[in-house]
């Protein structure tokens, strides 16, 4: 007798199947199936870090007159000595700044404008800082990159298939231990499907749990109020990135709707969609969104909640397992009178610049 192990002997043998989770059902995992898996992270705790431009405006806090000499805002970080800025249409020139009080000390009439009162609210926006030839170089100024972090996050099911029921014929059903590590591969799918999008970050020292599309996206979130879905608030969502730089990059947008959203859109104004039929007689599918801003494509994702659209850059979307820990099927062997295996893979959810992503809530 041979002493050699081979691996045909072996027990326990790892077979990956991430390639197999990925083609299993693509409307069961829309976002899945639309991101795909990025290269491995390798901690428990995945961190990135992201940078961004100074702001380059910000509001009042209290009206101005128009012989007022100091302004107080919202935010004093677009500013520095000498810089010139815009408070509707007159200019002025920024010649202190408190940091403790937000407070400007600017003078007015800039250039030859007209000083005029502006009121609570209003905003002020920086646009360039005035050279004077010969002078020396102004101080730098520096912004931190900005540390971001999600956890990973274990999906894991088993199989078990009894003696009896491996020999017993079904109809339709050569392998019933194949056909049941299927079923167990797309119920895994789905659930890492629900974590991206409502996982909520979690770790109490055992159990860790990533952070989902709705609960990174907070600045771009607008409330529907109870109101019924409309092309001014998917223009206005698309409206907010494109002012805050987010397709300065291209970028890969699309809106993931649930089933009852989709069928509102599809009920929207013919003018603003693009629209294949379903069938030659009736029905109609929308597939692209056309706004001033670009044309954009129409995703259903029945994971999402009813009263709710995300709009997202599928580019600065990441899913990835930790290391070595995409979804694998362990087999176990016979285990008694039973043949046993289980499905375990570990991931996270990467969302990068989440002001280049919105969510709408709240709707009808």
């Amino acid at each position: 007798m041979s002493a050699t192990t081979t691996s045909y002997n072996l027990q326990g043998k790892k077979e990956s199947v991430t390639d197999e989770i990925l083609l299993l059902n693509p409307n069961q995992t829309p976002l899945l199936n639309l991101v795909g898996f990025a290269p491995p992270a390798t901690n428990t705790t995945h961190v990135w870090y992201e940078d961004e431009m100074f702001a380059t405006s910000t509001t009042l806090t209290a009206a101005l007159t128009d012989v007022a000499t100091t302004a107080k805002v919202a935010s004093i970080e677009p500013f520095v000595l000498n810089a010139v800025a815009q408070i509707d249409e007159e200019l002025v020139k920024v010649t202190a700044i408190d940091e403790s009080t937000k407070t400007l000390t600017i003078m007015r009439g800039y250039a030859g404008s007209t000083p005029q009162a502006a009121d609570n609210g209003a905003e002020i926006e920086f646009q360039f800082v005035e050279g004077e030839e010969g002078q020396d170089a102004q101080k730098a100024r520096y912004k931190a990159r900005q540390r971001k972090e999600n956890y990973t996050q274990i999906f894991m099911d088993s199989i078990e298939v009894s003696g009896s029921a491996l020999s017993v014929d079904q109809y339709g059903v050569s392998d019933l231990y194949a056909y049941e590590k299927a079923k167990k591969q797309l119920e895994l799918a789905l659930q890492l499907e629900k974590a991206l999008i409502t996982g909520h970050k979690y770790d109490n020292g055992k159990v860790r749990q990533m952070a989902g599309l709705r609960q990174f996206i907070s600045t771009n979130v607008v409330s529907g109020a109870g109101q019924a879905v409309s092309i001014n608030m998917l223009r206005d969502v698309t409206k907010s990135i494109f002012e805050k730089g987010g397709f300065a990059n291209g970028g890969n947008y699309a809106f993931l709707v649930p089933a009852k959203q989709k069928v509102a859109i599809s009920d929207l104004q013919n003018d603003k969609l693009r629209i294949t039929q379903g069938e030659t007689s009736r029905g109609q599918k929308v597939d692209m969104l056309v706004t001033d801003f670009g044309q954009f494509p129409i995703i259903l994702n029945n994971n999402l909640k009813n009263d709710e659209v995300v709009f997202v850059d599928t580019d600065r979307i990441k899913i990835r397992p930790l290391n070595d820990r995409g979804f694998t099927h362990v087999e176990q062997g016979i285990v008694g009178d039973k043949q046993a295996g289980f499905i375990v893979g570990e991931y996270t959810l990467e969302l990068q610049q989440e002001q280049a992503h919105a969510r709408i809530k709240g709707l009808v």
